[in-house]
């Protein structure tokens, strides 16, 4: 392959990630932003609903920190750590591709594309179901008086009550408790690195340090999830939902939609009509 084909071939790549990663961006931003969840109704003595607001253990902005950056970290490591010394480089537009940033490029967007994934996959359920959280009648304080015979026993709809609370800025994500983000989230991202420093973390005296490493970052998924039912953020099912969806997608992604770079194999440096000889040296040399 010529130089000018392997520089198109390359901005060909990057060309149709960069497109659709944008085609999946704009999909999350419409199912978050612009699609109104459906709202579902409630019981008055449903006691799944009656359960105190309390903050994040696991805020957002730590969940997207650690899940992308943790990862990110590890692609970098390990990749310029197998394939630093691979001199088998591309080149685009007469630069050099060193062989590791190859090889990172193609890790990053492998689980790019599955965090987002990810994202889509649990925003089109949370508009679809519109479960109400465990916290929602102290949120909400619907305006219908429970205690009055017209109202027990019977589904309310959400045209039959308007919301009382003074927590006016978190109304609109009282009704997103299925299925849960945060495990979704926590549970791909986690798994799928776990699964990439099985395979890229082989470098000799690791295995202790890569076992570990594996059971530290899915037990960071674990305790995320967890933790969304102990802050009163998700009903169980949520969270088990949650997290047998990014657990399916890490594997799924992982498996079948994951490109990396294979660590050149180290040959002797005996030639290979030689290799008789160096076994055995007093044999008689060929007339």
């Amino acid at each position: 392959m010529s130089r000018e084909e392997v520089t198109m071939f390359v901005l060909r790549k990057i060309v149709v990630d960069a497109f659709m990663f944008g085609a999946l961006a704009f999909s999350i931003y419409f199912t978050r932003y612009l699609w109104p969840p459906f709202e579902r109704g409630f019981f008055c003595g449903d006691e799944s609903l009656m359960f105190p607001y309390k903050n994040d253990t696991v805020s957002t902005t730590v969940l997207r920190a650690v899940g992308l950056g943790l990862p990110i970290a590890f692609f970098l490591v390990c990749e310029w750590m197998l394939l630093r010394k691979d001199y088998e480089n591309k080149r685009c537009f007469g630069l050099r591709v060193p062989s590791w940033l190859h090889g990172f490029y193609c890790a990053m967007v492998s689980f790019g594309l599955g965090t987002c994934f990810v994202e889509l996959t649990t925003n089109i359920a949370k508009n679809v179901i519109g479960r109400p959280r465990p916290h929602f009648f102290d949120l909400c304080k619907p305006s219908v008086d429970c205690s009055m015979m017209t109202w027990r026993g019977r589904y309310i709809q959400a045209d039959e009550y308007t919301c009382t609370g003074t927590l006016t800025d978190k109304f609109a994500d009282m009704h997103m408790s299925f299925l849960s983000g945060h495990s979704s989230w926590s549970a791909y991202t986690m798994i799928y690195l776990a699964l990439y420093l099985e395979k890229r973390m082989v470098w000799r005296g690791t295995r202790v340090l890569r076992h570990s490493l594996q059971f530290a970052v899915v037990m960071l998924s674990w305790f995320t999830a967890l933790s969304r039912v102990s802050d009163y953020k998700h009903h169980w099912s949520d969270v088990l939902a949650g997290y047998c969806l990014g657990l399916t997608l890490a594997v799924l992604v992982w498996t079948w939609g994951t490109d990396i770079i294979p660590q050149k194999k180290k040959h002797s440096p005996l030639p290979q009509h030689d290799f008789s000889l160096a076994i055995h040296p007093h044999a008689a040399a060929p007339a």
